[in-house]
């Protein structure tokens, strides 16, 4: 297998031409933080999310404390730091979809790069949940410099930097070759790579010169070179045959069972299984291989420098830190048991650049782990250390790169904000009919009565399609009824010649709008009144689903909705109660064929109490 060597030109400690011009910046800071009188200190930001993140802490912290200038590093979890509610969230929801529904988090990790609305979401949240509490871990060990191995910190460390609420330099680690759409952050001066490839796609998300490739972020005994023979005598291994570590990573994911059994159809393999700090793994897997005598059982060790030394292959599941580790030792790695999220994605990437080979089945594990062999070249470890820029002098002499946002422009986006959220709802409302209570206290509530002067009489108000009415009109008349027309479209002169001869009149209505159509009601509502002669202040028919919005427009321009009181239709049969006097009666007729039934009824309610129907007032007095 062909691995590509983890290196940079050594110009100025490995920052790239386009960084090297940011350099002055970080004099300046050097001049304005530190202080003279005690070290530097260093706030390391983690989080318990597999052990990678926790491990690239590790090494961070012991790279610093290990160099030439003095500084006081401090090593949190971060997610603690952000709150209890939010660490749930992610470790346990995180931990439980690997081990329950490994899909799921797959198709949550697809939407997060491909649909900004789910990206923008989950940044919200952790910025609104967990900033103010970070913030404040930060202000209490009053760093000089602020550094999150873990993209969720990451997001809420750019976000504190971008808006001026953090005003010291802010790094970010990153292990992974994919995921930068998140492990990237415009308000992060200085983010630490460790593939050379992943500069361009850095820079392309937070900016140019805000990606430095430093070397591994692993523990420095893996950058020491150690003897195979002598890792085996130490470890109790076998000096002959074919030595394969299979790890699922610090929370033992994967198909760890898988792996093992198809490795041991090779005759002359021991097989060392880790199952991390996954206790319930660890004892399912003790038991299965209890009666082999190749297979060793771990959970989480402190001996990995070793084992890695000594074996001749890694199968590993999730592709993280543990892969620089192997590749610090010149352990092929082959990648195997989780193809799920961004370890799918990334252990791919990691196989274009030849860094690992991809097994997508148990007949390919096997061909891989029998194909490959150990480097000779024992020396790499001390290439990536002599080659490659130490993390802590970047750490330290981090620029700073970030511009914070202008306060005109943050206050400018919160109104916006606030204005696009005002018209947004406000919107909803009116195009809803679901506030009729406080549409009835602004405007009014709609008229259902009218003053009859001491008349027995009802306003009656028909609702009938245009085509119909001059038949309808008719069928009122032989029943002594006469009646006001509503009319969302204004009927044609004829009609309205045949309405005024049989003493009956129109007046205007409106149609339940959908969407953004309350918008015209003003404009349909006055074209009706010209139409029907009508003047400045006149009744229309408002239907019972109407919007507010409908509702405040009309009233605005001075029409006054009347929906009756007493409602008569093909399908309501015998009232209720008798009509009384002043009432206004609504008749719907569906068509002609309706008519006459709808018709009988309306001139036996109108006889049974005495009283006589007439059109509604087409003026407001």
């Amino acid at each position: 297998m062909k691995f590509l060597r983890l290196v940079v030109r050594p110009v100025e400690c490995g920052v790239t031409s386009r960084a090297r011009t940011n350099l002055r910046y970080s004099h300046r800071h050097d001049r304005s933080t530190a202080n003279a009188d005690r070290p530097r200190r260093v706030l390391i930001l983690s989080a318990d999310v597999g052990e990678g993140h926790a491990a690239a802490a590790r090494a961070l912290r012991q790279q610093l404390e290990c160099g030439d200038e003095a500084v006081e590093v401090t090593l949190i979890d971060g997610l603690a730091a952000m709150g209890p509610l939010l660490r749930s969230v992610v470790e346990d929801g995180y931990r439980t979809q690997l081990r329950v529904a490994p899909h799921s988090y797959s198709l949550y990790y697809w939407a997060l790069k491909h649909l900004p609305p789910v990206r923008g979401a989950t940044k919200l949240m952790l910025t609104r949940l967990g900033g103010r509490s970070l913030r404040r871990a930060i202000a209490e060990h009053s760093p000089d410099v602020v550094v999150s191995t873990y993209p969720a910190i990451t997001v809420v460390l750019g976000y504190l930097r971008r808006r001026r609420l953090l005003d010291i330099p802010a790094v970010a680690t990153i292990t992974d070759m994919t995921g930068l759409f998140f492990w990237a952050q415009r308000g992060i001066d200085m983010h630490l790579v460790m593939y050379e490839a992943s500069v361009s796609d850095v820079e392309r998300i937070a900016g140019r010169g805000s990606a430095q490739v430093v070397r591994p972020l692993i523990a420095a005994e893996f950058l020491e070179p150690r003897d195979a023979g002598a890792a085996r005598a130490a470890l109790g291994l076998p000096d002959s045959g074919r030595v394969v570590v299979v790890s699922g990573g610090g929370w033992g994911v994967g198909d760890l069972a898988g792996a093992v059994e198809q490795l041991e159809q090779i005759p002359d393999a021991t097989i060392i299984c880790i199952a991390g700090r996954n206790e319930l793994v660890r004892g399912r897997l003790a038991e299965q291989f209890a009666d082999s005598e190749r297979v060793r059982v771990l959970g989480f060790t402190d001996q990995m420098s070793d084992l890695l030394a000594a074996a001749d292959v890694l199968v590993h599941s999730t592709g993280g830190v543990t892969c620089l580790e192997a590749m610090a030792r010149g352990c092929p790695v082959v990648s195997y048991g989780l193809p799920v999220g961004h370890a799918k994605l990334n252990t791919r990437r990691m196989a274009e650049y030849e860094l690992l080979a991809l097994a997508s089945s148990p007949a390919e594990l096997v061909e891989h782990v029998e194909r490959t062999s150990r480097h000779s070249d024992l020396g790499k470890a001390e290439d990536l250390a002599s080659e490659q820029c130490d993390a802590a002098h970047a750490v330290l002499h981090a620029p700073v790169r970030v511009n914070p946002i202008a306060p005109w422009r943050l206050r400018a986006a919160r109104m916006a904000t606030a204005g696009l959220l005002a018209l947004g709802i406000g919107s909803a409302l009116m195009s809803t009919d679901v506030i009729d209570a406080f549409a009835n206290v602004l405007v009014g509530r709609p008229v259902a009565t009218v003053a009859t002067h001491g008349f027995p009489t009802v306003a009656v108000i028909v609702r009938t399609p245009a085509a119909d009415v001059g038949a309808v009109a008719e069928r009122l008349k032989r029943a002594g009824v006469r009646a006001s027309f509503a009319a969302t479209v204004v009927p044609s002169r004829g009609t309205l010649n045949t309405l005024r001869r049989l003493g009956d009149d129109t007046v205007p209505a409106i149609n339940p709008s959908r969407g953004f159509g309350w918008i015209h009601t003003p404009a349909a509502l006055r074209r009706e009144a010209r139409a029907l002669h009508l003047h400045r202040k006149f009744f229309y028919f408002m239907p019972g689903n109407a919007t507010f919005g409908q509702r405040l427009l009309a009233h605005v321009d001075h029409a006054v909705a009347v929906s009756g009181s007493v409602q008569l239709d093909s399908k309501k049969g015998i009232l209720a109660r008798p009509l009384r006097a002043g009432e206004v009666v609504v008749v719907t007729v569906s068509g002609s064929r309706g008519a006459a039934a709808v018709v009988g009824r309306v001139s036996s309610a109108l006889g049974a109490a005495g009283l006589s129907g007439l059109p509604l007032p087409t003026q407001v007095s």
